[in-house]
């Protein structure tokens, strides 16, 4: 059964940026915690390509950003970026799906 899935996704956006000079964005997507597990279980597809880690979550939703969100390291910040992520997902675990 092929379906539609509609979500949040928050845009964390640098405050230098500007339209001729743009910076990275962080799009953080909310998931329900039933869409989570959808994904989590195969059955919900968020993106093409890439992976979404889980950043943060309560007892309603879960916080993700996709592997991919800095593809192009053209865009200034793109590192700044990753490294606000990183720091992130870290203060925040435990995580709900553990570790590998």
């Amino acid at each position: 059964m092929v379906g539609t899935e509609h979500f949040p996704v928050i845009v964390l956006r640098h405050p230098e940026w500007k339209a001729g000079d743009p910076r990275q964005d962080i799009p953080i997507l909310v998931l329900t915690r039933r869409q989570w597990q959808s994904e989590r279980e195969g059955r919900l597809r968020i993106i093409a390509g890439g992976v979404e880690d889980e950043i943060a979550h309560n007892s309603n939703y879960v916080f993700e950003v996709s592997s991919r969100f800095n593809a192009d390291d053209s865009v200034k910040g793109w590192k700044e970026a990753a490294d606000i992520v990183s720091r992130n997902m870290d203060a925040n675990k435990p995580h709900l799906d553990p570790e590998p």
